[in-house]
């Protein structure tokens, strides 16, 4: 079990000084930042239309009985 995970942090070791040195850490972290911004822009579209998408589901269910 130990060389198990001996061998799982040499190769985290490794795949962190080749993004470092490669410098796509950069880049990895604007895509990080994008995806947590285009969540957050998703969860306040879905916070300001909630009141019209309830009325909108209301309707439909009230028109399909």
């Amino acid at each position: 079990m130990g060389i198990f995970r001996q061998s799982i942090w040499l190769r985290l070791l490794a795949w962190g000084e080749r993004v470092h040195e490669e410098e796509r850490g950069d880049s990895l972290i604007n895509w990080v930042v994008l995806a947590i911004g285009l969540a957050a822009a998703a969860a306040a579209v879905v916070a300001i239309l909630r009141p019209a998408i309830e009325t909108a589901a209301n309707h439909i269910v009230s028109f399909l009985s």
